[in-house]
């Protein structure tokens, strides 16, 4: 009996730490405001910062109630083989700018090595958590440890270019170059046709999300006129 209420109350410990558990300050270790970098990396903000950064729509979730946090936080990889000619930035954004167009509060962090110690710094929010990376570093044998806690590994391929066989192996959603610019020049008004938008609408359904034409438009539309990054 006493092994069964101890038992009890382990569980009901872990429920509550669902939501009392998660610390997700407005400045905090990791965040930086694209100069002087965050505490956890000692750098300065450059092409390849490993902070925090929320945009000015993502930011609003401190100030408002209009992000929720989610009951299941997702942890979602973005990868490609090198970053290059393979809309691998269009996936990491699509996938960060649906979680904010659903109004899911989320976090989203370029790293160049994936490891536990990364992911345990970045998971304490209680938001969905997007990574993007590329090819995979750390050995096998640390890669075997990992890949239980991916929620979502979203790989960008492109024909004629090799790919990142790594993630390849436990990839939930391969993103296809041809499938995203795929446009019927004749049938220009046809939604069902535009590349960019049937993409959109896999992804959304990929991640558990509910949005309508009206929302993956917006979303499109923000992907369109993003800066281009340099690097990463």
């Amino acid at each position: 009996m006493a092994f069964l209420v101890f038992c009890g109350f382990l569980y009901l410990a872990a429920v509550n730490c669902e939501s009392s558990c998660w610390q997700d300050p407005s400045n905090g270790r990791l965040d930086c405001d694209g100069r002087s970098g965050c505490e956890v990396t000692g750098m300065a903000c450059h092409s390849e910062c490993e902070c925090r950064h929320l945009d000015t729509v993502e930011q609003r979730r401190f100030s408002t109630n209009e992000f929720r946090y989610p009951s299941s936080p997702a942890l979602v990889i973005t990868a490609s083989r090198d970053g290059k000619r393979c809309a691998s930035t269009w996936a990491f954004n699509a996938v960060r700018l649906l979680f904010r167009q659903a109004k899911e509060a989320c976090d989203s962090y370029w790293l160049r090595q994936v490891t536990k110690e990364k992911l345990d710094q970045r998971v304490k929010t209680g938001t969905h958590v997007v990574v993007k990376t590329h090819e995979w570093h750390g050995g096998m044998e640390a890669f075997e440890k990992l890949k239980h806690r991916f929620t979502h590994v979203i790989l960008s391929v492109r024909e004629g270019f090799p790919r990142e066989e790594t993630w390849m192996s436990v990839a939930s959603h391969v993103l296809h170059f041809e499938k995203l610019v795929a446009f019927d020049t004749l049938h220009p008004d046809d939604e069902s046709k535009i590349g960019a938008l049937t993409v959109l609408k896999d992804l959304s359904e990929h991640l558990g999300l509910s949005l309508t034409q009206r929302d993956l438009k917006e979303v499109d539309y923000e992907l369109m006129t993003l800066q281009i990054p340099q690097s990463g």
